[in-house]
C-alpha cells in the first residue's frame, strides 16, 4: 500500500520552516540596517534620483542608467520623506522582498495545494542569497520579483463573477508595467493562461477587459519611455554575450543554454558545487508534473523562462544574472517540488524517511549564506571615511574613474566631508599609458581611491599599472587600507608642491 504524506505536517516540522522563513526576513532587515556602501551601478542610479525632479526622471537618465518610471518615482518620494541617504533609497526594494515572502507562500500553496511544498519553497525563497542581496540594492530587481509573484497569484485567484476582483486584476497588471521592465513577460504568460481558462473553457469574455487595459497601459508606456531610447544600442553591445544564438542547429545555441542553466543555478540561486544536482531534481519535478498532468503549473512556471530566452534570441532582453532575478522564485518552486517528491519516492520505494530530513537541504543553503553576511560589494564609503579621518588639508585625493560616482553621491549628500583638492581620473580602457600624465603630475602627498577596477586586456589591471607607475617614478607608499571591493593608497610622490592644488 502506498504511503502518502498528510497535507498538514507535524506542528514541529511547520514551526521549523516558519522559523527559517522568519530568519530570512530578519537577514534582509539586518542587511538593510548594515547599510553597505553604494557600488558603481547603484550610485549611478542614485545620483539621477537625488539630482532630478519628477519630470527629469521621465527623460533618459545619465550614466546609461535605465529603470521603470514608477520605480524611480517611488524612490524620489522616499528621498523626499527620509532624506538623501542609502536607507531612503533602499526602503522600497526591502519592502518589496518582505511583502513577496507571504505572497510566495500563498502562491506555492495555491499551485500545489500542499503545505509542505509551500513551506519548503518559501524557506528557500526567503534565504536565497541573490534575493537577500537585491532586497537592499538601489535597483528595481526586488520589485520585479514581487510583481511576478503577485500577478501569478491573482491570476489563480481571479473571480470573474465579481467586478471588484476583475478591477483589482486589471489595476495590478496595468500599473505593473510602470514599475517593472519584465512585468510584460509575466502579464503575457498570465494573459494566455487566463484567456484559455476563462475565455476558451468557461466562455467568460469578461477576461478581455483587464487584458485590454494591460495592453493599453503597456503601449502607452512603450511609446513614452522605451521606443527609440538612446541607450538601446549601447545596452545591446554591453549585454551582447547574454543573447541566445537564434540557430538551434548551431553548437553555440546549446553552449549558451548550458551556460545559462549553470549561471542560474550556480550564481543566481547559489547552489554552487551542487548546481547540477539541483538541475536534475528540477527536471525530475517537471517530468513528474507532466506525468500527473499538472500542465497549468508547468506552464505558469516555465513559460516565462522560454519567453525570456526567445526575447534574448531576438536581442530584446538579455538572459543573465540580475535581469532574470524575477524567475528565481519560479525555479525555486520547481526545485522544491522535485525535492519533496524525491523524498516521497525514497519513502515508498527504498527506506522510510521522517519529515525533518526535508529541512536539511534548506539548512545547507542557509549555512552557505550565513557565512557571507553581512554582504559587502564595493565599500567606497569605508575608504572615504578612512581618508577623511587621516588626511591633511593640503593633500590631494585622486579618484579612480570607477570610484567617482559613489564618491559624488557621498559628497553631494554630505555623508562624507572632504574639502581637499580632488583629481578625478578619466577612463582609458585598454590604454593604460594614457593614465600616465595625470598620475605623474601629482605633487606632494596624495591619497588614491580605487574601486570597480577595470580588468584591462593587459596582464596587469589598471590599479596595479597605476600604482606601479608611481612607485617606479620615485613615489613612496606611506599607508594602504583595503576594504571589500575598494582600496586606499597614501603615497608621497617626492615632488614638492609649488602651490596648493585647486579642487576640480
Amino acid at each position: 500500500m502506498k504511503r502518502h504524506y498528510p497535507q498538514n505536517p507535524h506542528l514541529f516540522f511547520s514551526a521549523m520552516f516558519f522559523l527559517i522563513i522568519f530568519i530570512g526576513a530578519c537577514l534582509a532587515i539586518y542587511q538593510f540596517i548594515f547599510n553597505r556602501s553604494l557600488w558603481l551601478d547603484e550610485a549611478s542610479l542614485a545620483l539621477n534620483i537625488i539630482n532630478r525632479d519628477f519630470s527629469g526622471l521621465t527623460t533618459p537618465l545619465d550614466y546609461y542608467q535605465v529603470a521603470p518610471i514608477g520605480f524611480l518615482f517611488i524612490e524620489k518620494i522616499a528621498v523626499f520623506l527620509f532624506g538623501k541617504n542609502e536607507f531612503a533609497l533602499r526602503i522600497f526594494p526591502l519592502s518589496g522582498f518582505l511583502i513577496a515572502i507571504p505572497f510566495f507562500y500563498l502562491l506555492s500553496n495555491k499551485l500545489t495545494k500542499n503545505n509542505i511544498i509551500a513551506l519548503i519553497s518559501t524557506s528557500f525563497f526567503s534565504t536565497a542569497y541573490s534575493l537577500l542581496y537585491y532586497s537592499s540594492e538601489v535597483k528595481q530587481y526586488s520589485t520585479d520579483v514581487l510583481l511576478t509573484i503577485v500577478i501569478l497569484y491573482y491570476t489563480l485567484t481571479l473571480q470573474l463573477n465579481k467586478d471588484r476582483s476583475l478591477l483589482i486584476y486589471a489595476v495590478i497588471g496595468g500599473f505593473a508595467v510602470w514599475f517593472s521592465s519584465i512585468s510584460i513577460i509575466i502579464l503575457f504568460v498570465a494573459g494566455i493562461y487566463a484567456l484559455y481558462i476563462e475565455g476558451y473553457r468557461n466562455k467568460n469574455h469578461k477576461i478581455l477587459l483587464p487584458l485590454l487595459f494591460w495592453a493599453t497601459s503597456f503601449f502607452i508606456y512603450y511609446f513614452l519611455f522605451i521606443h527609440n531610447h538612446p541607450t538601446t544600442e549601447i545596452m545591446k553591445t554591453y549585454w551582447g554575450k547574454y543573447f541566445l544564438p537564434i540557430n538551434p542547429f548551431s553548437k553555440d545555441f546549446y553552449i549558451f543554454l548550458h551556460q545559462a542553466t549553470k549561471d542560474t543555478y550556480f550564481y543566481l540561486l547559489n547552489f554552487r558545487g551542487f548546481w547540477f544536482i539541483a538541475v536534475i531534481i528540477s527536471f525530475g519535478a517537471i517530468g513528474f508534473l507532466l506525468k500527473q498532468k499538472k500542465y497549468a503549473l508547468v506552464f505558469l512556471c516555465l513559460t516565462p523562462v522560454f519567453v525570456n530566452l526567445l526575447l534574448s534570441g531576438l536581442k530584446l532582453y538579455p538572459f543573465s544574472g540580475r535581469l532574470i532575478l524575477y524567475i528565481a522564485p519560479l525555479i525555486i518552486f520547481i526545485f522544491s517540488i522535485g525535492l519533496y517528491h524525491l523524498c516521497e519516492f525514497t519513502n515508498r520505494r527504498i527506506v522510510r524517511l521522517p519529515y525533518f530530513l526535508l529541512i536539511i537541504p534548506v539548512l545547507i543553503m542557509f549555512y552557505s549564506i550565513h557565512s557571507k553576511f553581512p554582504i559587502e560589494r564595493e565599500e567606497v564609503k569605508s575608504s572615504l571615511n578612512y581618508i577623511e579621518k587621516n588626511k591633511k588639508q593640503d593633500e590631494a585625493i585622486y579618484i579612480y574613474p570607477g570610484s567617482y560616482r559613489p564618491f559624488a553621491f557621498y559628497e553631494q549628500t554630505k555623508i562624507i566631508h572632504i574639502d581637499n583638492p580632488i583629481v578625478v581620473g578619466e577612463s582609458h580602457r585598454n590604454e593604460n599609458n594614457k593614465y600616465d600624465q595625470d598620475l605623474l603630475n601629482l605633487k606632494g602627498k596624495v591619497w588614491l581611491l580605487f574601486s570597480h577596477v577595470y580588468p584591462s586586456k593587459r596582464k596587469d589591471n589598471e590599479e596595479k599599472y597605476m600604482t606601479e607607475l608611481l612607485f617606479n617614478n620615485g613615489a613612496v607608499l606611506l599607508d594602504e587600507k583595503k576594504f571589500r571591493g575598494s582600496k586606499v593608497y597614501y603615497v608621497d610622490t617626492k615632488k614638492p608642491m609649488i602651490a596648493v592644488l585647486e579642487r576640480k
